[in-house]
């Protein structure tokens, strides 16, 4: 049986994980996950997606199964080859063309926290408990956290949490840009959908060109990301729904959107 669960309603694709008690994450499931994400990625009704795991309790993620990252030390090249592919799984929100939205609440640790480094948006209950707590078993963030966090905030507050192994709550979070949203944990995911559903009313070409823009001009300097833009600003420019998009403007009407 599946420990995913995924649902499409009016463009948004919610993506469930559920694997009791801790929703530890394994190497097989994250296999599955990327599966998923992939395929989302290609399905045309699709405009967002959605991830969460059922809270098990006060645990939402208690990160991943040490017990196979362990195993992994008795195989030839195995610790490199873990923490190698655990990235590639985790990155998958990231290298979809279309926005991914991380939704959080409760106890976070580890792994749970790293995947999450990769999002597009990231939204919170206000009862979340987040830390990566891997210095103090002697090891780091080996899931792209050292990386990954000191691009979103900065690297002074990426090294306070990572090498503290502190935990943080919402308004510190909210504060230092980890997440974008904080909602009520009574009605977060409901919330989050909300947002998702904003989000999906937007051009999909529009939403795809935008994080492709953004990305792309992260890993070049500022003068070839000027470049970089006009060369998806022109290509955007081009589509049908950009033409819908300014004629409805200009008519004073909402446009309406065909994802070509």
């Amino acid at each position: 049986m599946s420990v995913f669960t995924v649902t499409i309603q009016e463009n948004v694709a919610l993506v469930e994980y559920n694997n009791p008690p801790l929703n530890i994450l394994t190497m097989e499931n994250l296999k599955q996950l990327e599966q998923i994400m992939l395929e989302l990625n290609d399905q045309a009704e699709v405009s967002v997606i959605v991830f969460t795991m059922k809270m098990q309790g006060k645990v939402y993620c208690a990160g991943m199964d040490l017990d196979e990252m362990l195993a992994s030390k008795e195989e030839v090249d195995g610790i490199e080859s873990y923490c190698r592919v655990s990235k590639q799984y985790y990155s998958v929100f990231d290298r979809v063309e279309k926005p991914t939205i991380y939704v959080y609440d409760g106890i976070v640790r580890g792994g749970g926290v790293e995947m999450s480094f990769f999002a597009d948006f990231r939204i919170a209950g206000e009862r979340i408990n987040l830390a990566l707590p891997e210095i103090g078993i002697g090891i780091i963030p080996g899931g792209g956290g050292t990386q990954t966090l000191a691009r979103l905030i900065g690297e002074a507050p990426a090294k306070d949490l990572i090498m503290t192994g502190r935990s943080v709550k919402a308004e510190e979070m909210k504060s230092i840009g980890l997440v974008q949203r904080v909602f009520p944990s009574e009605s977060l995911l409901e919330d989050a959908l909300s947002f998702a559903s904003d989000l999906a009313k937007h051009s999909p070409q529009g939403l795809r060109s935008a994080k492709r823009s953004i990305h792309k001009g992260r890993q070049v300097d500022l003068y070839e990301g000027l470049a970089l833009e006009t060369a998806v600003f022109v290509d955007n420019f081009e589509t049908e729904d950009a033409t819908e998009g300014i004629t409805a403007f200009k008519e004073k009407r909402q446009p309406v959107f065909k994802n070509r």
